[in-house]
């Protein structure tokens, strides 16, 4: 990878981290050249992490040079919701058809390490790097079916997901702790080959964000 890559996904990184502490608002503009400065890099990695932001929902661009933070109604936040659901879902239906191969213990392994690095970042304080480890868990769940375009699908749906969870609910209002252990249940669940109850707990993960937010059904 050159160095204007790692550039591009590292200001990609460090403004989804931005957004997950709630450094932003929903429908704030910003300055490319703001993000220059606040980075020290030039434009030209900012324009294309920008490009990838908005092309997996993050950021919105604007004619005017500028970018915008999407906004979401508490309606909008419950369809993103329900259909980052119905893919979570078919993945773990993918993933389960694969319980015979090297492909579901290792897609196990991982999640099993994701899962206890998520647990420790929250006993230690640490809500940045819990959020970040939440978000991975969910992206190794989905590429556990091995479908390339359900990834790619996710990624824009997860994407949007950042917005409408992280600048919607304030950090004081999240139990954090609770989702963490959420993920060791799954883990359970998955080792045990029990596909229903995993959907269940996933369904329950995902709807308890937005029930914090009086938002849910």
């Amino acid at each position: 990878m050159s160095l204007k890559q790692n550039l591009d996904i590292l200001v990609y990184n460090n403004i989804v981290d931005s957004l997950i502490v709630g450094e932003y608002e929903m429908g704030q503009q910003i300055l490319l050249d703001t993000f220059a400065e606040k980075y020290g890099v030039s434009r030209t990695p900012i324009i294309q992490a920008v490009k990838l932001l908005a092309n997996d929902g993050i950021l919105e661009t604007l004619p005017n040079g500028r970018v915008r933070v999407p906004t979401y109604s508490e309606s909008q936040i419950k369809k993103i919701r329900n259909v980052r659901i119905v893919l979570e879902h078919y993945a773990l239906e993918e993933l389960f058809k694969e319980r015979d191969t090297d492909t579901f213990q290792t897609t196990i392994e991982t999640l099993d390490k994701i899962a206890a690095e998520a647990l420790a970042a929250i006993e230690s304080g640490q809500k940045l790097q819990f959020n970040k480890k939440d978000l991975e868990f969910h992206r190794c769940l989905v590429n556990g079916a091995e479908n390339e375009f359900l990834s790619d699908i996710y990624k824009r749906i997860q994407g949007r997901f950042v917005v409408a969870n992280y600048l919607f609910i304030p950090w004081e209002n999240r139990e954090f702790l609770f989702a963490a252990k959420d993920h060791l249940e799954i883990m359970k669940a998955l080792k045990t080959e029990n596909l229903e109850t995993c959907k269940h707990l996933v369904r329950r993960h995902i709807r308890d964000v937005v029930k914090n937010a009086a938002c849910s059904e």
